[in-house]
């Protein structure tokens, strides 16, 4: 049998090389491309490209360091890192071996956390009674929150370990920001003023433009309703006060998914409200 080998691709091997010099470059978006178009790019380096064209505001030299756009083939892996300095073809470059690799191991331990929040309905599951009338009180499930958790990631499948809803995802185009910047988006329950809550916790890697968010919203309320939400809510947790299945989603008017600190804002003038404070 042949023994397998680490292959590594780069641009040359210097001959007798005096020094190894390098230059600092700034990853200020990464892009994923398919295969196809890659190649493309790492053969006509001097041709126009709309993955350049497009991110020009990324590309750009100061105090001696290079702010670049890193291009990478999201099914071999390699990747170009490019500084075009206001032109649409790669101006200044340089071939990265394994840069997918590298991307996604600094998105790991880099990307900031943001959560999205949303109301719950648990229900005690009792034999013979329809289940609108078994919804129970989500300040008195706030202590069965650790033993709801531990059956949600036991509800996880295999492929969703690392990146949750994210994984389910399909990007529309090379340039989608939600596939570029959110690393992964995993559900839990959480106490919040003294309520069981629904949580989202997403891993991104710099900020989400308003329609970015939106959109992100969107796609998570549609994975709570009907995909990733809709096989949990199937399935029987125990806890002490017996079995109950956990919905993320409900189609009543009072149910949203928003960012945590709109949630709370939520839940103050909710409170105010039903204290008369609103005239």
């Amino acid at each position: 049998m042949k023994e397998e080998k680490l292959t590594i691709n780069v641009p040359y091997l210097e001959r007798k090389a005096e020094n190894f010099n390098t230059e600092t470059c700034i990853v200020e978006k990464a892009v994923p491309v398919s295969n196809y178009r890659f190649r493309q790019m790492r053969s006509c380096p001097m041709q126009d490209f709309k993955e350049i064209s497009d991110n020009l505001d990324c590309m750009y030299t100061q105090d001696g360091e290079h702010h670049c756009l890193l291009i990478y083939d999201k099914e071999e892996g390699d990747g170009l890192i490019i500084d075009s300095s206001g032109y649409s073809y790669a101006r200044y470059a340089q071939y990265i071996p394994q840069a997918k690799l590298i991307w996604e191991q600094f998105a790991k331990t880099h990307a900031h956390e943001m959560r999205l929040c949303c109301p719950l309905e648990i229900y005690l599951h009792v034999d013979d009674y329809p289940r609108e009338c078994c919804i129970a009180d989500n300040a008195d499930m706030a202590k069965y929150a650790d033993v709801i958790n531990i059956g949600i990631r036991e509800n996880d499948l295999p492929e969703e370990q690392e990146r949750g809803l994210m994984h389910w995802y399909h990007p529309e185009g090379d340039g989608d920001e939600l596939e570029n910047k959110i690393y992964s988006a995993h559900c839990s329950v959480e106490v919040i003023e003294g309520e069981l809550t629904g949580v989202i916790t997403a891993k991104v890697v710099g900020e989400l433009s308003d329609e970015a968010m939106a959109k992100f919203i969107r796609y998570c309320s549609g994975q709570l309703s009907d995909g990733w939400g809709e096989s949990l809510e199937q399935k029987y947790l125990k806890t002490n006060s017996g079995e109950v299945n956990v919905s993320f989603w409900n189609d009543g008017d009072d149910w949203q998914l928003l960012p945590e600190r709109e949630y709370l804002d939520s839940l103050m003038q909710s409170e105010d409200i039903g204290m008369g404070g609103i005239s």
